[in-house]
């Protein structure tokens, strides 16, 4: 499963990415939103209760209210719509890795992607398919004191976060001008 270092690295690279150098505020606003499915983890089930499409299209939904009672939301729509893009580029990653329950709570089927890129003896092979095994038995409610999500698995990974806060931290803070 992607680890705490990988969801944040990647959510570092991609704010790093697309935001602009004077959106600073805004970049660390939308940090939390790569990462907040996890907090399923130590409330409710994990890999349901905030890894499903309800969840993501929250941001979505929150910008038709502000639509509605403020004016000047053109401006702000962008980002409403980029921590949509976060929660599901979480919750895609997560869907690579032993699944994840999209449609929780109307259903308790779990959703498993699989992926497979290689190389053989014809070239380049490319396989993607979609799995429905049911109720997964590895999802259970979890207790506080054993959290399901480590913060790094490995030194590859803690090179990749590494990387990614340097990136993010060069875009991003200001710098003296002589």
């Amino acid at each position: 499963m992607p680890s705490f270092g990988w969801h944040f690295a990647l959510t570092l690279l991609v704010i790093a990415s697309i935001l602009k150098e004077n959106e600073r505020k805004k970049a660390l606003m939308l940090l939390p939103f790569g990462i907040l499915s996890d907090i399923d983890s130590f409330i409710g089930i994990h890999r349901a209760t905030l890894h499903n499409v309800f969840v993501i299209l929250l941001p979505t939904f929150a910008l038709l209210v502000v639509k509605r009672r403020r004016k000047g939301w053109e401006k702000r729509g962008k980002y409403f719509f980029f921590a949509s893009s976060l929660l599901a580029l979480h919750v895609l990653l997560d869907a690579f890795h032993t699944g994840v329950f999209l449609l929780y709570p109307l259903s308790k089927e779990s959703y498993d992607f699989k992926f497979w890129l290689g190389v053989n003896e014809k070239g380049l092979s490319v396989s993607f398919g979609c799995e429905k095994p049911g109720e997964v038995v590895y999802v259970t409610t979890p207790s506080p004191a054993v959290p399901e999500v480590p913060l790094v698995n490995d030194g590859v990974e803690l090179v990749a976060m590494t990387a990614a806060l340097v990136v993010f931290a060069a875009k991003f803070i200001p710098r003296k001008e002589q």
